[in-house]
């Protein structure tokens, strides 16, 4: 990792260690929601077509959860980063729709923070079965994965394609020009106008 890169992220660990209850998960939701995003970008076609999908007023793809499903029926994120993102986003969801009380000490939001799996950290006395701990280390994990994503991605950026020659979809008449071997051909025959 690039020092610049890795020094923006220490500062968004940090900045995510003070944040309360309600703010930790929308916040490192947001840069997850942020780097599916750039790789859902780095993978579409340019130009208007992506955009309105992604970005645009009522983007179909403009919900984390849209961008969720899409990045992993596209390939673009593997089995265990769809699984950790969707228990991250359903935390997020809890406290962005609670009016109040809720806390990491919540049953339900230990339940949750309890089923993620990213590995760990090992000694030094970590919190490691604390729900908030553990939602922050996966959210960082989750982010280390994806930091990069996007230009990886971008070397298999789809390509507008011709899938039908022009040629192959043409009208022709059989009587000035026979149809190219290998081309499905429907005949159309003109009949006796009533």
């Amino acid at each position: 990792m690039r020092l610049d890169h890795a020094e923006d992220l220490a500062r968004f660990v940090e900045e995510l260690k003070r944040e309360t209850d309600r703010g930790l998960p929308l916040v490192g939701a947001a840069l997850i929601d942020e780097k599916l995003l750039e790789t859902l970008h780095a993978f579409f076609i340019e130009g208007k077509s992506s955009n309105k999908l992604l970005t645009e007023g009522n983007a179909p793809l403009g919900t984390f959860s849209s961008k969720i499903e899409a990045c992993y029926a596209l390939g673009l994120i593997d089995e265990f980063e769809y699984q950790e993102i969707g228990l991250i986003r359903k935390i997020r969801n809890e406290f962005a729709h609670a009016k109040h009380g809720l806390s990491f000490q919540t049953e339900k939001i230990k339940g949750y923070c309890t089923s993620l799996k990213s590995d760990l950290p090992q000694g030094s006395n970590y919190p490691v079965n604390d729900p908030r701990f553990r939602f922050m280390n996966s959210v960082i994990c989750i982010v280390l994965r994806l930091y990069y994503r996007a230009a990886r991605v971008q070397k298999e950026r789809r390509e507008p394609k011709a899938w039908v020659t022009e040629d192959a979809s043409r009208w022709r008449s059989i009587e000035e020009e026979q149809p190219p071997e290998g081309v499905p051909v429907m005949v159309m025959v003109k009949g006796a106008a009533k």
